[in-house]
């Protein structure tokens, strides 16, 4: 994987502006790495067979890296301490965790296709950081917490599980003790029973920051919890893009 991303040197794999001062993103942010343990354990990363986490990076520019810390990183990993001492979560907690997960399967994505544009339409820090427009209220953001480890396990789990062909909304992923998707309200239907969800409201509203979705734990370990959850996201992941071919042949969607 090294040697296909040197020529995003040259430019900030978020922003796609050249000439910048740059610097190393963790693909999977250093916080999660060390709630895991996946620093120790190593993780699957492109043609290697293992990689220490912390090894897997991408060239972002300095400007990109400290407002996406500041915007996504440092907030969501409060959250993650806050989900898994079932605290709860707000409406706007549930947006911040589904522009974390967006960004994160964004920088995979560009590391994973490194001679592939993104999107013609924005860059992946526009795509995280601007403001949900109209689709919101379409947004479902689906948990189901992890009881514990797997006896033969020795670390948690971090990885995302969708790889849609055309969608750019579902995402879904198992982070730590977290089981988590992002989906169109279309297909909660097809969410296994274990997953709690929450629609995120038509707009942000003054008690938005009100905690009013407490995720159940779903899964007694982690071995459970990845298994599951991979094998519903293929299923959604299809629902996703074939809806996508759908409307971009009818192109009758109201939203």
């Amino acid at each position: 994987m090294k040697h296909k991303l040197k020529h995003l040197k040259s430019k900030c794999a978020a922003c796609e502006r050249p000439g910048r001062e740059m610097n190393k993103e963790h693909v999977f942010p250093r916080w999660l790495i060390l709630r895991t343990n996946t620093h120790n354990t190593g993780i699957r990363w492109g043609e290697l067979k293992r990689l220490p986490a912390l090894k897997a990076t991408i060239p972002l520019c300095t400007e990109c890296n400290k407002i996406l810390g500041k915007e996504l990183e440092e907030p969501v990993s409060k959250l993650f301490d806050e989900i898994e001492s079932h605290q709860g979560i707000s409406d706007l907690d549930a947006e911040l965790l589904i522009r974390w997960l967006w960004k994160t399967e964004g920088l995979i994505w560009i590391a994973s296709n490194p001679n592939d544009k993104y999107t013609t339409v924005y860059t992946l820090r526009e795509r995280v950081l601007r403001p949900i427009d109209n689709i919101r209220e379409h947004l479902v953001l689906a948990v189901s917490l992890i009881e514990g480890l797997h006896p033969k396990s020795d670390d948690l789990p971090m990885g995302i599980d969708s790889d849609p062909e055309l969608d750019a909304i579902f995402v879904s992923g198992v982070f730590s003790k977290i089981a988590v998707m992002v989906l169109l309200d279309t297909f909660i239907h097809l969410l296994p029973e274990v997953f709690s969800y929450y629609r995120l409201a038509p707009r942000k509203e003054p008690v938005s920051d009100a905690k009013l979705f407490y995720p159940q734990v779903g899964f007694k370990d982690d071995v459970e919890a990845v298994g599951v959850t991979l094998l519903a996201s293929k299923l959604i992941e299809k629902a996703h893009d074939d809806f996508w071919k759908q409307v971009k042949i009818s192109n009758d969607i109201k939203w």
